[in-house]
């Protein structure tokens, strides 16, 4: 297990907290030390010398789609960046009704809150929001089969679930979704740079990701990724003068969508957020997914051999999870978080649920001294 482990150097890559163990990558991941340095080179320093510097913060947007989609396995031009999931998930809706006559969202009840929110938001629209039973498995293709029908026309999948670090078949979804007829969309905020996001592979028509995480790079940075065969088969109804296929042509009566992932882009865009994750994407390439993922799993067993045993009233996840390890503490959860706060480990709490994720960042000394202030 040892092997799996990445050099403790990797650690000096990025600014961590001072005293403090930080756990809390499922929510925001800690700074490269390249991002300051970055922003400054790509946004401040030509805005101080040009003035006007679109051209240098537009090739730095150029530059972040083609990092990340060397990191996903795709192509650039179907990238589009997005403020965050929930922006490029109602995007992506509101070209459906146009290209389908059904009008419902099947999706699970653990998914992310602001899916939900999306999703049921659009009633007034006609849309219907679905959800799976409670007790479904998400990480089965045969539980969303059986809830899919010839009136669900979208698919929503978490990749990893955040309340329960659950890791979901995502090819095996996308499969039903295309037998029954229906598009699939895969969330893959709490997988990406972690767990390898592998787009074109499992079949999905879309995926919607963020920098925040284990990317690294910072909130804002988001993005919708869309399918070589939807290219130009959906039509955004939120758009902008950024969706056009010429921004500049400057004619109000003659709108064309862009040939590629700009037209679900919008408005004048954020530049700071993509020169961030660009820097944390550098990073999280460069040390490598499979290599983050196989040091997660790692440390994760340390912790489990450690402690399983010691805590038989917890609730341990089974089956496959993410880099997230969520453990029901059930009545013990007050007697956690204050030893949390003592030893100074920064994880979070979902109700009972305690979650802890071991990054690159993290090593051994990390996981023994969570054991030591929860044994």
């Amino acid at each position: 297990m040892s092997g799996a482990l990445l050099p403790p150097a990797v650690a000096g890559r990025f600014h961590l907290p001072p005293d403090a163990v930080y756990l809390k990558s499922h929510s925001v991941g800690c700074q490269p030390r390249a991002a300051a340095d970055a922003l400054q080179a790509r946004l401040i320093d030509p805005w101080r010398e040009t003035g006007e510097a679109w051209p240098d913060w537009l090739t730095a947007i150029d530059d972040w789609r083609a990092a990340l989609g060397g990191l996903l396995g795709v192509e650039a031009r179907d990238l589009c960046p997005a403020t965050n999931v929930s922006a490029g998930l109602s995007r992506y809706i509101s070209a459906l009704g146009q290209a389908t006559t059904r009008r419902t969202i099947l999706l699970a009840p653990s998914a992310f809150p602001t899916i939900g929110y999306v999703a049921s938001g659009l009633a007034a629209a006609g849309w219907t929001t679905r959800y799976l039973p409670k007790d479904a498995d998400v990480r089965d293709p045969a539980s969303w089969a059986a809830a899919l029908d010839e009136d669900v026309a979208l698919v929503i999948a978490m990749h990893v679930s955040s309340n329960s670090g659950a890791l979901a078949d995502i090819a095996g979804i996308a499969a039903a979704a295309k037998a029954a007829g229906a598009r699939c969309i895969a969330d893959c905020a709490q997988s990406v740079g972690v767990v390898p996001v592998i787009p074109a592979a499992w079949g999905v028509d879309a995926v919607l990701g963020t920098s925040v995480k284990w990317l690294c790079g910072g909130p804002g940075g988001g993005w919708l990724w869309v399918a070589p065969h939807d290219r130009t088969a959906l039509d955004p109804m939120e758009r902008g003068w950024w969706s056009h296929d010429n921004p500049f042509e400057m004619d109000i009566h003659a709108f064309r969508y862009a040939p590629d992932a700009r037209r679900w882009w919008g408005g004048t865009p954020d530049v700071a957020p993509f020169i961030l994750s660009a820097a944390g994407i550098s990073e999280i390439a460069a040390i490598g997914v499979e290599a983050i993922g196989a040091h997660n799993r790692a440390l994760q067993a340390m912790l489990r051999d450690a402690l399983e045993a010691k805590t038989p009233k917890w609730r341990w996840p089974t089956g496959e999870i993410g880099g997230t390890l969520c453990l029901d503490t059930g009545a013990d959860q007050r007697r956690v978080a204050a030893a949390l706060d003592e030893h100074q480990l920064r994880a979070d709490f979902r109700g009972t649920i305690l979650r802890l994720s071991f990054h690159a960042y993290n090593g051994v000394a990390d996981v023994e001294r969570v054991v030591r202030a929860l044994s």
